[in-house]
């Protein structure tokens, strides 16, 4: 169960490589493992678990940088139109006016 949670959140791309990746995984480690006595298993375990740490925390950051520069990419789309919007109105830069209060 906690796979299928954990798989979910993923993108569907990035599940196949994992699930793919595992399936290939899968018989040369169970051959590795019975040649060795059946002592690589914690290790093998624990080595794959830390690489995934790894590859989830590379995909968090790039997933992150990637929703900043889409952010700031339509900041700019923004800020494009409004200065086209202004262009045609015929305000370019509005003049700073003096105002007396009293």
């Amino acid at each position: 169960m906690e796979l299928e949670a954990l798989l979910l959140g993923l993108e569907p791309m990035t599940a196949a490589v994992i699930g793919v990746g595992a399936l290939v995984m899968a018989p040369i480690v169970g051959a590795i493992d019975a040649a060795t006595g059946h002592n690589l298993s914690e290790t093998t375990r624990s080595t794959a678990k830390g690489g995934l740490v790894m590859a989830f925390e590379a995909f968090d950051k790039v997933q992150s940088a990637a929703a900043e520069a889409g952010e700031s990419f339509q900041d700019l789309i923004a800020e494009a139109k409004a200065d086209i919007r202004a262009s045609k109105n015929g305000a370019s830069d509005p003049a700073p006016r003096e105002v007396t209060i009293g």
